[in-house]
């Protein structure tokens, strides 16, 4: 058999293959993270069909730039919006997480038939006791940055270090919080490497000072962001290039940021999708990059 060359070792190569979600029978309201809970009270939660044409107009871009989209077969009364969290691909493996909210652990079952075509050697399992979600793990060359989380704990990183000897890990703890202008959900809601050597940075959602960010990045190079930005999802963008980003459209101050630095911005609007705390890069599960 022919199995999937699944490829990752970046969050900038150049992308040829991912998972968008959909959307498409999402059952109850989350209320599962601050964000969504405060749009919900606030009665500003976002319609499923809001969130389908957002889902659709990011597939177009995708499509545009030549990568092949991928959606999950729709499972009732799921969201299966952000794909992020189901799984990643490490290298040439698939690590299949375990998802700390019991309302998403069963997202997994909608890329069947794309677990299907990976190697079974070449798939992992985290094990019960730990717990590892898609967004709290950036993969930065030999470096794979992990965020302590409420979703993600330090046996899921324990584990996860365990599975591949050859790279550099790096666990970083992040703010928790009830208030949505502090928590932080996901690693990837504060920061993301983008471009050649930059990253986008929101250095108030770590409990500790993350040293080994400046230290690889070099402040010079971190696209630092506030708070209003953060609650924004400004480090949630999604990159299918070193030199070309997916974001979203009104993001303008940091559209201008990119651009002085050669990223060419690809703008769809997200803003919907946003309220249920998550954006681009959590809407997507990248399976090959060159």
């Amino acid at each position: 058999m022919n199995y999937l060359p699944i490829h990752i070792t970046s969050e900038t190569n150049r992308l040829k293959s991912v998972i968008l979600g959909i959307g498409t029978d999402q059952g109850k309201p989350y209320e599962i993270n601050p964000v969504a809970k405060m749009h919900k009270a606030k009665g500003t939660y976002p319609s499923a069909e809001d969130i389908q044409e957002e889902i659709a107009e990011a597939k177009s871009v995708l499509e545009s730039a030549g990568v092949e989209v991928i959606q999950p077969r729709n499972l009732a009364e799921k969201k299966q919006i952000f794909t992020r969290d189901i799984g990643f691909v490490i290298d040439n493996k698939f690590v299949i997480a375990n998802m700390k909210e019991p309302l998403r652990q069963g997202e997994i079952e909608g890329i069947d038939f794309v677990l299907e075509q990976i190697n079974p050697e070449d798939t992992i399992r985290v094990p019960q006791g730990a717990t590892i979600e898609g967004g709290d793990v950036l993969v930065h060359g030999e470096h794979v940055f992990v965020g302590i989380s409420k979703r993600t704990n330090q046996a899921g990183f324990d584990f996860l270090k365990s599975q591949f000897p050859n790279k550099q890990f790096h666990a970083l703890e992040l703010v928790v919080s009830d208030d949505p202008d502090e928590n932080i959900l996901h690693l990837d809601c504060a920061f993301q490497p983008v471009g050649e050597g930059f990253a986008i940075f929101y250095e108030e959602g770590f409990v500790n000072k993350p040293e080994i960010i400046f230290e690889l990045f070099g402040e010079q190079n971190l696209i630092r962001v506030n708070q209003d930005e953060k609650n924004q999802m400004f480090p949630n963008v999604f990159s299918i290039g070193p030199k070309d980003v997916v974001i979203e459209k009104d993001f303008s101050r940091l559209i201008k940021e990119l651009e002085i630095r050669g990223i060419t911005c690809h703008p769809v609007k997200y803003s919907e999708t946003s309220k249920l705390s998550g954006l681009l890069r959590c809407s997507t599960l990248p399976l090959i990059r060159e």
